[in-house]
């Protein structure tokens, strides 16, 4: 009894969360919905003035307002990626340069085209409702990516509100305040690990290509499962077959709509934007770190120290735990895939303040590996507790 109750304890101290909601996925989920809500509502007053277009940080220089749905609101300057979001939602068949008046920045854009069609179907075309759809699937997005943290944190044998630990990046804070894809790509992305681990792999096959469809990054997991398979089959461990849907599907969507884009535009997407987000592994990690350290007396320099400091936590913590971990060898290699990604990314995202957005598959695969140790994670919990609420606190006064 003494050692199952130690157990017990060491896979998240059941007994303590249990006074804090049912031991169920839609325990997590509801307070994921509470939070993303409370948090729109407040942004939406405090900062947007109560116009969700907002949201969509349209500049002039690329949006013309005369020519531009009515109701956008457009800032001066450049605005932010979320505009291109919205241009294609307004019509994700239109893959021209231009049209409704805004202008794509780069050929890249139309490769991450899934939070784009969500939104809209969600506002069954009318571009009206296009910037509260995109709010409404973004916090949508947040709430299913609970319940299926939700459902690992079961899996662990945890309680389902461990769960939270999944859906609980801060950066989705940022992404859902600029109607951007991170939360959507990363529901797709965990919705297929489930569907794997359930020897579903033609589910498994649709989500993972659904979440290439909305980021590319996302790639590193299909590429693990991918090369798992390889290696199942090279040993003889198995034949190619059905199982073979969860990589063969995604990366036949992947490079169908690479083909489309480079049909529409003359350029294959990809190759649009390689150089300006991928370097030389560790240079720029390095670099940025550094660079805040030396300005340490400034808000942006205190906040990004923080938060690199959470994201570096958890994830030499599931680094620690990796071997004993009791995920699948995939979601193992796929850390690793994210992790060398995560040290490759180029100056702009590792300099940048936009709340490690970038970095969302190595803090979700990270979470996911450490559900599935026997390590105690209220330190992780609490890390990333607080950086949520500086982040929440900040967004909803500024934009």
């Amino acid at each position: 009894m003494a050692r199952s109750r130690q157990q017990s304890d060491r896979a998240g101290s059941p007994r303590r969360l249990r006074r804090l909601g049912p031991n169920t996925p839609a325990t997590p989920a509801l307070a994921a919905a509470l939070g993303g809500v409370v948090f729109v509502l407040l942004r939406l007053v405090v900062v947007a003035k109560g116009d969700a277009s907002r949201f969509v940080m349209a500049g002039r220089d690329f949006v013309v307002p005369s020519r531009a749905p009515r109701g956008l609101h457009v800032f001066a300057g450049t605005g932010y990626d979320g505009q291109f979001y919205y241009r294609l939602a307004l019509d994700p068949a239109d893959l021209s340069k231009t049209a409704f008046g805004i202008t794509l920045d780069a050929g890249f854009r139309i490769q991450r085209i899934g939070l784009s069609v969500l939104s809209w179907l969600a506002s069954a075309g009318q571009h009206q409702l296009v910037p509260d759809a995109e709010i409404a699937v973004n916090l949508a997005a947040l709430v299913v990516l609970a319940w299926l943290g939700g459902v690992i944190a079961k899996d662990a044998g945890r309680h389902a509100l461990w769960g939270l630990l999944v859906a609980g990046f801060w950066g989705f804070l940022f992404s859902i305040g600029r109607d951007l894809p991170e939360v959507v790509a990363s529901c797709f992305l965990v919705g297929g690990l489930l569907a794997l681990r359930r020897d579903r792999p033609l589910v498994a096959g649709a989500l993972f290509a659904c979440a290439v469809l909305t980021l590319e990054t996302t790639l590193d997991v299909v590429i693990a499962v991918a090369l798992v398979s390889l290696f199942q089959i090279a040993r003889h461990k198995r034949r190619p077959g059905p199982r073979d849907a969860a990589w063969v599907v995604p990366g036949l969507a992947f490079v169908g709509w690479q083909l489309v884009g480079w049909l529409a535009t003359g350029t294959l997407p990809m190759r649009a934007d390689t150089g300006d987000n991928i370097a030389a592994p560790l240079v720029n990690p390095i670099g940025a770190f550094v660079y805040y350290l030396t300005h340490p007396f400034s808000a942006s320099s205190l906040v990004w120290l923080g938060q690199f400091f959470v994201l570096a936590v958890v994830t030499l913590l599931a680094g620690w735990a990796l071997r004993r971990s009791r995920v699948p060898s995939w979601e193992k290699l796929a850390w690793g895939i994210a992790l060398l990604v995560a040290l490759s990314l180029a100056h702009g995202v590792w300099y940048g303040k936009a709340n490690f957005r970038g970095f969302e598959d190595l803090y979700v695969l990270s979470s996911i590996v450490l559900l599935g140790s026997r390590h105690r994670l209220w330190l992780p919990a609490a890390l990333v507790g607080v950086a949520w609420a500086v982040t929440f606190a900040h967004y909803v006064v500024s934009l």
